[in-house]
């Protein structure tokens, strides 16, 4: 699944955004982009768990591609 992760602005960003979803039960590879501002999640996981847990952290998502 592709996510459209906004307020992403630098390496601490994404490392925060890849920590907060490498947490997450179910998920097995995650890639993220800072270029394009998004995250890519691979894995048996609800994507409304994904954009939960990053809005809960600051970085508004919405589902760009399942």
């Amino acid at each position: 699944m592709k996510f459209k992760v906004e307020k992403m602005m630098c390496s601490g960003c994404t490392s925060t955004v890849k920590a907060k979803l490498e947490a997450l039960a179910g998920v097995t590879a995650v890639r993220v982009d800072l270029a394009s501002g998004t995250a890519e999640v691979e894995g048996t996981i609800i994507p409304q768990q994904v954009i939960d847990t990053l809005q809960a952290a600051g970085y508004p998502t919405r589902l760009q591609s399942a």
